[in-house]
């Protein structure tokens, strides 16, 4: 079965203070009903515009969704880094793309010990799945440049890259064993690869 992929990414962010401030109400009791009347009435993540306002909602609440309760609770009990490493793994399980990227290009750079993504990197990428895929040969080039730029700011905010010149120095922190535990629970043993992390 062939993989379903999506460019979706492009309009979206990294939303971290968002992603938190989404599972601080729920673990405040609020349900996903009570959260979107605060964000119609309240604009409680501060969003530019009313159709920002909805889509960072609808976002965030897909991204929390996939924890599930487990996630949630574990989330809250997690330093810095390993929140942005899990609202990172919400993006990646919800896109097979860049859950692609992160175990075929980031992981194999970090098992080979080059520390260093280019540009060239990160287009090689997107010219082999264009190869592979009929779904991305049709992207237009402003769409294969927009997810390259966006692969590179979520990397960046979830401070697994530093911008180094005209190359990202690689930066992998180390995965809590909680956070690894669940991923291995949910079946999703290739996003503990992926962001870097020993399954051993």
């Amino acid at each position: 079965m062939s993989q379903k992929y999506s460019a979706g990414l492009v309009s979206r962010r990294f939303w971290f203070p968002e992603f938190k401030l989404y599972i601080q109400l729920r673990l405040e009791g609020n349900t996903d009903s009570d959260i979107k009347f605060k964000n119609q009435n309240e604009n409680i993540f501060l969003a530019s515009s009313s159709n920002r306002q909805v889509e960072i909602y609808q976002s965030v609440k897909r991204r929390v969704k996939v924890l599930d309760q487990s996630g949630i609770e574990l989330f809250n009990e997690l330093d810095v880094d390993n929140q942005k490493l899990f609202n990172l793994s919400s993006v990646l399980i919800l896109n097979n793309l860049f859950a692609d990227f992160m175990k075929e290009i980031y992981a194999k750079k970090i098992r080979n010990r080059d520390m260093y993504l280019s540009k060239i990197d990160y287009r090689s990428f997107f010219t082999e799945k264009q190869k592979a895929s009929e779904e991305i040969k049709q992207w237009k080039e402003y769409t294969i440049k927009r997810l390259i730029a966006v692969y590179h700011t979520y990397l960046s905010e979830a401070g697994l890259v530093i911008e180094n010149n005209s190359f990202d120095e690689l930066t992998p922190k180390l995965l809590d064993k909680r956070l690894i535990q669940w991923l291995i629970d949910h079946d999703r043993k290739d996003i503990v690869i992926g962001l870097g992390g020993n399954l051993s």
